[in-house]
C-alpha cells in the first residue's frame, strides 16, 4: 500500500501537516505544483492539503480536475487555516470547495500565521482586508481577530486532528491489504 501526500502551503502549516502525517504513515510527500499526475496510479491512497483563503482550499481545484485518474483510490483531503475549526465552517468549506460532489473525507485543522512569511499578492489582499475590518463597525468577532494578529504571530498544531488522520490512513491501508489476503 502507497500512499501520497501532496500539498499547498502558504506559510508553513500545511506543508508541516503534510510532512508529519508522511512521516508517520510512511507515504511519500511533496509539494502539488511538483507533481505529475501519470504518477496516480502508483498510490492507493492520496492526501491532498491546501491552506485556506476566504473558505476556498488553495490547490484543490487543479487537483480535483484530475479526479477522474483516482477515482478509484482513497481519497483525504485537509486545509489548514486561521479560523478556529468548527462544523458549520467545516460545512461552508465542504459547500464553497464542491468537495461533497466527490469520494472524499475532508479534515479542517487550525494552521499558524505569521504575516512576515505572507508572499505578494497575498500580503496586499490581507493588508486591504485589514483597513476594511477596521472601518466596518458591523465586523464579526473573527473578522476583528485579523486586526491584531498582522503583528502578532499565531502558533497552532492540531495533534488530535493529525493523528486522526493518520489513524484513518493505517485503518485504510489494512482494508485493502485485507482484501488483497482473500484473492
Amino acid at each position: 500500500m502507497r500512499t501520497l501526500i501532496l500539498y499547498v502551503s502558504g506559510t508553513g502549516s500545511t506543508k508541516k501537516y503534510a510532512e508529519d502525517i508522511a512521516k508517520a504513515v510512511n507515504a511519500d510527500v511533496m509539494p502539488f505544483r511538483k507533481f505529475r499526475s501519470s504518477h496516480y496510479r502508483d498510490y492507493d491512497t492520496i492526501v491532498f492539503g491546501g491552506w485556506i483563503m476566504g473558505n476556498t482550499i488553495q490547490g484543490l481545484n487543479k487537483f480535483i480536475s484530475n479526479y477522474r485518474l483516482f477515482q478509484d483510490k482513497n481519497i483525504i483531503v485537509f486545509s489548514s487555516g486561521m479560523s478556529m475549526p468548527s462544523e458549520e465552517g467545516r460545512t461552508v468549506i465542504i459547500e464553497q470547495n464542491l468537495l461533497d460532489l466527490y469520494h472524499v473525507r475532508y479534515y479542517q485543522l487550525r494552521g499558524s500565521f505569521d504575516f512576515k512569511k505572507v508572499k505578494f499578492p497575498y500580503n496586499f489582499l490581507f493588508n486591504n482586508s485589514i483597513k476594511m475590518i477596521a472601518r466596518d463597525p458591523n465586523a464579526s468577532a473573527d473578522q476583528k481577530m485579523l486586526l491584531t494578529i498582522k503583528d502578532t504571530p499565531m502558533s497552532y498544531y492540531d495533534q488530535a486532528k493529525v493523528e486522526r488522520i493518520i489513524k484513518v490512513i493505517l485503518s485504510l491501508n489494512v482494508v485493502e491489504v485485507k482484501a488483497e489476503d482473500k484473492k
